[in-house]
């Protein structure tokens, strides 16, 4: 069945809107009697029957409900905004499908972006989250100076991908059984100074492979590796 996200639920009523609505009325043309299921984001999943489908508003009626507890072990991702716009929504994503807890904007040194468009950002991740049937939806924070961020840490748990010779590769290191904490560098990555502060508060510099890869792509390949670690 197809899914839906919506956070107007009130007992056994659900109310799809805006582009949830339109998406289920017009584009699937879904009508009255017809099942779906509707995700809250925060662990829900409910099978609904179609009471009244509208454009711009759809009635659901609850048939059946079930929750996932949340994952603790999902990685944290903190990345460097990169310029492209494209590239970043792919990135976010790519990401939420693999299956990330919280995410990190972090303004560096060489981020020549910001700010992001938190609204678009916002419907990208759910959209993401809907179409892996993830059952919650990944926080994502307002975009944080690197130096406000970076903080006391235990190294056996957080992370900063900037490739030298040496490091140890992420994939071999990292343990599933501990939450862990990844910087992601952007276009041009992480200056020597962003680097030595995050290894003096307590971060362990990994490579993610031989190969030297943009910043959207190392932030997929880095939720990859801990994912199957």
């Amino acid at each position: 069945m197809n899914v839906f996200y919506s956070t107007d639920i009130q007992g056994d009523k659900i109310v799809l809107k805006d582009q949830e609505a339109q998406h289920c009325a017009k584009v699937l043309r879904k009508g009255r009697g017809e099942q779906i299921y509707v995700i809250d984001g925060k662990g829900s999943r409910y099978t609904c029957e179609i009471k009244e489908a509208q454009r711009s508003s759809v009635e659901l009626t609850v048939l059946s409900s079930s929750f996932a507890e949340a994952n603790p072990l999902l990685p944290h991702l903190a990345f460097g905004l990169i310029k492209n716009q494209t590239r970043l929504e792919w990135m976010l994503e790519k990401i939420t499908e693999i299956g990330v807890g919280r995410i990190t904007p972090l303004i560096c040194h060489r981020s020549e972006r910001r700010s992001i468009k938190t609204e678009r950002i916002e419907k990208i991740i759910v959209s993401a989250t809907k179409q892996s049937l993830q059952p919650y939806v990944p926080i994502i924070d307002d975009p944080v100076p690197f130096k406000d961020y970076v903080v006391s840490a235990d190294r056996s748990k957080h992370f900063i991908a900037s490739y030298e010779e040496g490091a140890p590769d992420l994939g071999r290191i990292i343990k599933r059984e501990q939450p862990s904490v990844i910087l992601i560098g952007p276009e041009g990555d992480f200056t020597d100074e962003e680097v030595t502060k995050a290894l003096a508060d307590g971060y362990l510099r990994v490579n993610l492979g031989s190969s030297r890869l943009r910043a959207e792509t190392a932030s997929v390949v880095s939720l990859t590796l801990m994912g199957l670690g």
